[in-house]
């Protein structure tokens, strides 16, 4: 387990403060029926903020942290009615929380969504959800959430991923991990680091997106590198619960990479206001088991997709919107399933 954590910022009663109100004058702009007035309106309502806050969001957008995250205590999330039983009703969206929430997400980049995604909504609930407490998606319990990169099978996803955390699990079990970047990558040797950054891998659409787009057969994306850009910081592109080498040696390449990110893990107990700011592409990040009760009083955190550059997905994004819909099993990427 890696000695870093995070950069913290822990905000004062006069920080606190600051949201609500900033936060109360967003109140009149819907994030669902109006989601681009609602995303500009809070990204000129973020400017702002007190000082100290914006400049930590914006150097970190800048320049990451070693850690591969960013967490922002004691954000106001009050009021809360109870934890949901469900995701898809896209509770967490209307709550004073996701005003808040987007204050802050406006001071890393432009949020978005994607249509399999709760239809698309910026902002998606994180909670339990019976019947899916062994699968590997956001909604389980009992698994291990493993180490992952987010939605690694399209070229369009987040910069960096908010998760703000409304409610913790009763028990205090649940932990949130990164694997960064920093402390993962030294520790592998030269081929290994060749052999990742080659078109050597596949990956699989995420289950989520599959189920929200009414499809039921596994979609298989590549070859796709899991390093790449500038050999001094790469770019990671990897899901270990979905991603496979091609080959033999690919696939020693990767297990090593899984041994060794497993052993950098940053371990991270989100309460009540806690927003950890992920970056996507120099952190794995994933969740610790814990127990699904079905009370009202499970875990719910609320998530947010973040790009620094919305052209990138374009061509994807119907009317300039900020939903990216595109048909994942058309791709020029779409591999056959037969290997």
């Amino acid at each position: 387990m890696s000695d870093l954590y995070p950069t913290q910022i822990c905000l004062t009663e006069e920080e606190q403060d600051a949201f609500r109100r900033l936060a109360d004058e967003l109140a009149g702009h819907d994030p669902v029926t109006e989601t681009e007035d609602f995303v500009m309106t809070a990204q000129l309502l973020s400017s702002r903020l007190p000082e100290r806050i914006r400049r930590a969001g914006l150097h970190f957008r800048r320049t990451g942290d070693p850690s591969g995250g960013l967490l922002i205590r004691n954000l106001p999330v009050d009021p809360l009615p109870p934890t949901p039983d469900h995701a898809d009703y896209g509770l967490g969206i209307r709550l004073p929380a996701a005003r808040v929430f987007s204050l802050a997400s406006a001071l890393v980049g432009e949020q978005f969504g994607f249509q399999p995604e709760l239809a698309g909504q910026i902002i998606q609930d994180i909670l339990p959800v019976a019947g899916f407490e062994d699968t590997q998606q956001s909604i389980s319990s009992r698994a291990l959430l493993e180490l992952h990169c987010e939605t690694v099978f399209t070229e369009y996803r987040a910069d960096v991923i908010g998760l703000l955390c409304l409610r913790p699990d009763p028990e205090r079990i649940a932990r949130t991990v990164l694997a960064p970047t920093a402390v993962l990558l030294p520790l592998l040797d030269a081929r290994t680091l060749a052999v990742l950054s080659e078109p050597r891998f596949s990956t699989t659409v995420d289950g989520s997106f599959l189920r929200g787009s009414g499809l039921t057969d596994p979609i298989l994306i590549g070859p796709v590198r899991v390093l790449d850009g500038d050999p001094e910081r790469p770019r990671i592109r990897c899901d270990f619960a979905e991603t496979r080498g091609l080959d033999d040696e690919a696939q020693a390449a990767l297990d090593t990479l899984y041994a060794v990110a497993s052993e950098a893990v940053i371990d991270t107990r989100l309460e009540a206001g806690d927003l950890l700011l992920i970056d996507n592409h120099d952190a794995f990040h994933g969740r610790s088991s814990f127990r699904h009760h079905g009370n009202g009083e499970d875990r719910w955190l609320l998530r947010t997709f973040i790009t620094r550059d919305l052209s990138r997905s374009r061509v994807h994004r119907p009317g300039d919107g900020r939903i990216v819909d595109t048909d994942y099993a058309a791709g020029s990427n779409v591999m056959t399933l037969s290997r």
